[in-house]
């Protein structure tokens, strides 16, 4: 049973660490034994660290990337400086909801229920088990289900800038073979940024999330677990038109005189995950899911001056439904993961924009559509053989077929956004691609607290066709995949009695026909002047990834997490020729040198309860946001000082937390838009300094 959340980061009987157990080979195992390098977020973090989305990761997981704080924007993330790209494509780091893959990068970044156990985070590509869209690695969000839940709870929670969150877990056993469980979140607040022309707050958050789960035995070597989840999120989209070529330019502060920023966003979806234990090593699982979102209005001015000079506002619609036939099988001398996945993806983008170049007699309006179907499937398995008594071997393959059939049009309207001319029309659009996905490891286990392992993996993202495209040209070309192929060496430490657990990487990337969008292109002998997503280049990135937590006493440890990271296009597309489109040799995008997590936990008796103390810094070096390496759109280096209390009196069912982050109130302009012809220049800037007070109540 899980009691959420715990109050020890260790346990009480020997002072020591407690076990972590990851599920990245789709099976349970020790973090420590698992031959890939795993970052792993435990529940007790989640909740004492605030975090409720997925920006919250970075800088407490080193490597990782994701450019847009806000979660009702899309995201994009990034793992040891690969995987960033646009987020209405397939994604480069594969984001998995209790195994159920959320595609794209829309409503992927809001999860904020108190029913999540961990976040497993997984470094280098994971094809083989986890298919497309995990070139850079995979992010899995753990639940609990209901029959493991010791108690229910729920907890209030009051801070600055006019926050305010209630969440609640709730589960019981409604008879011996079926239980039951609830989990709520509703999360506001006034906004973190000021609207200097209309004197109002903006970028406010405004999102309600459920998840309900049923448990139902079929025997005892079976059961079923249904899961339902809903997001609604009405929050403003004032998120990254803080201009910074304004007069009263400030971090955080906008002059748009118009009410944009209007968004509403409808999430969520529905699985069922029947298990069937054939024998006591032999496990069959299916996992039959149906997921949406519909973003419906999203309106963003991008200038945020008093005069609008380049508005969008669009619908975005996508229903996926995924099947995956599993059989486990662990014996004596081998482990064995072995199944079929099937995806049905249908997106839907609908864009109308308003565009006031500077040296233009009239302002241009216009509306892009795009349809896209995409259909994958996917034959894989993997095993794990034990060689001898120390040395083991992984060996795994998937076998895959994406097809895409698509179409886009493209519009010119009037001021109501009224069709006027339609530029070109492309109904018929088809692509398919297959390939291979292989991953080759060594293990060997040294002594009982030292392990060692090394793997070859190769990954592959798919392309297809480009959205919103605005020439029939652009409309019509289907990338090649990207490639990433890994190579990978390290170390796990667990010394329990001495209270010490690490774990050490170093990786190499072989990385091949980089995507990025390019303009000026020449397509079958044709000019492109606009942007299209383009096979664009070579890259490698190198480095070194290092955990690591001590338990200095039974009260008190430190832990940390350091990646250094070397990322350059050893190739890059040059449509131009010029000595200033030559990007061979820059830095990759996002992709910062050095990205360091230190922290410190402490508990100490206090009164009659108990009194738990964390302290975290987190340290990103500065990093380039664009391939051409700009020095004013560069990001700069950030630092951020953050602390949690919770008080939990004896033998009574309430405690109480303070939780701040960004304590020193530190302003970063961590993301620029720029768009010279009408005159846009703006950022997106992280957080202020947050304070949030809770009560809880365990029921």
């Amino acid at each position: 049973m899980i009691a959420l959340a715990p109050q020890a980061g260790w346990a009480e009987a020997d002072a020591s660490l407690p076990p972590v157990v990851v599920t990245a080979s789709r099976m349970p195992e020790p973090a420590d034994e698992a031959p890939v390098s795993v970052a792993v977020v435990s529940q007790d973090s989640i909740e004492k660290k605030g975090i409720f989305q997925l920006n919250d990761l970075v800088g407490i997981v080193a490597g990782m990337a994701v450019p847009n704080g806000s979660s009702n924007m899309p995201q994009t993330v990034g793992l040891r400086g690969v995987g960033v790209s646009q987020p209405a494509m397939a994604q480069a780091v594969g984001i998995y909801v209790d195994d159920v893959p959320l595609l794209r990068g829309y409503a992927t970044g809001l999860w904020d229920l108190p029913d999540v156990v961990r976040y497993e985070v997984l470094r280098g590509p994971q094809g083989t088990l986890y298919g497309q869209s995990s070139t850079a690695g995979a992010v899995k969000l753990v639940s609990v289900d209901p029959d493991e839940i010791a108690g229910s709870w729920f907890t209030v929670g009051l801070g600055n800038l006019g926050q305010q969150e209630a969440r609640g877990l709730f589960a019981g056993k409604i008879r011996p073979d079926l239980s039951a469980s609830l989990a709520v979140s509703r999360r506001t607040n006034d906004g973190f940024a000021y609207n200097a022309t209309r004197h109002e707050d903006i970028n406010k958050l405004d999102a309600t999330q459920f998840r309900a789960k049923v448990k139902v035995g079929l025997g005892p070597s079976a059961h079923v677990t249904f899961a339902v989840d809903g997001l609604l999120d009405r929050s403003d989209t004032n998120t990254t038109n803080f201009p910074v070529n304004h007069a009263g330019a400030a971090p955080r502060v906008s002059f748009n005189s118009s009410d944009a920023g209007a968004f509403k966003r409808k999430a969520g979806g529905a699985s069922a995950t029947a298990e069937w234990d054939v024998t006591a090593s032999t496990k069959l699982r299916s996992i039959t899911a149906y997921r949406g979102y519909t973003d419906d209005p999203t309106v963003v001015d991008w200038s945020g001056t008093e005069v609008e000079r380049y508005e969008l506002s669009q619908q975005v619609r996508q229903r996926t439904l995924t099947q995956e036939l599993q059989l486990v099988w662990r014996g004596t001398d081998l482990d064995l993961v072995t199944g079929l996945m099937l995806m049905r993806d249908q997106f839907d983008f609908n864009r109308f924009v308003a565009s006031f170049p500077l040296a233009a007699p009239a302002p241009g309006y216009t509306q892009a559509l795009t349809h896209q179907l995409t259909r994958d499937a996917g034959v894989y398995a993997q095993g794990h053989w034990r060689l001898g008594e120390a040395l083991s071997a992984t060996l795994g393959l998937r076998a895959y077929r994406t097809q895409q059939d698509a179409a886009n049009a493209f519009w010119r309207t009037n001021a109501q956004f009224v069709q006027t001319q339609q530029v070109y029309n492309a109904p018929n659009l088809h692509t398919s691609k297959s390939g291979l996905l292989p991953r080759l490891g060594l293990d060997y286990t040294v002594s009982p607290t030292t392990f060692l392992y090394t793997s070859v993996a190769r990954g592959e993202k798919f392309a297809g066709f480009n959205r919103a495209a605005e020439s029939l040209t652009s409309a019509g070309v289907a990338a090649n995949p990207e490639k990433v192929t890994t190579y990978e060496a390290g170390l796990k430490l667990n010394a329990s009695p001495q209270r010490l657990r690490l774990s050490a990487a170093a990786f190499y990337n072989d990385y091949k026909d980089y995507l990025a969008g390019l303009t000026g292109a020449t397509i079958n002998g044709t000019l492109v002047t606009d942007s299209v997503f383009l096979n664009a280049g070579s890259a490698r990135t190198y480095g070194l990834d290092f955990e690591a937590e001590q338990g200095l006493s039974s009260a008190v440890s430190v832990n940390g997490s350091v990646e250094w990271l070397r990322a350059n296009f050893r190739s890059f597309l040059n449509p131009s020729g010029s000595a200033a489109s030559d990007f061979t040799g820059h830095e990759l995008p996002y992709a910062p040198r050095w990205s360091i997590a230190l922290g410190v936990k402490g508990r100490t008796t206090l009164g009659k309860g108990q009194l738990t103390a964390d302290a975290w810094l987190q340290l990103i070096d500065k990093q380039f946001t664009d391939v051409a390496n700009t020095a004013t759109l560069r990001a700069p280096r950030q630092s951020y000082a953050n602390f949690a209390l919770t008080y939990a009196p004896d033998g009574s069912p309430w405690q109480a937390s303070l939780r701040v982050r960004n304590a020193s109130d530190r302003a970063y302009a961590l993301a620029r838009t720029r768009i010279p012809p009408v005159g846009v220049d703006t950022a997106y800037y992280n957080a202020p300094r947050t304070i949030m007070a809770n009560l809880r109540y365990d029921l």
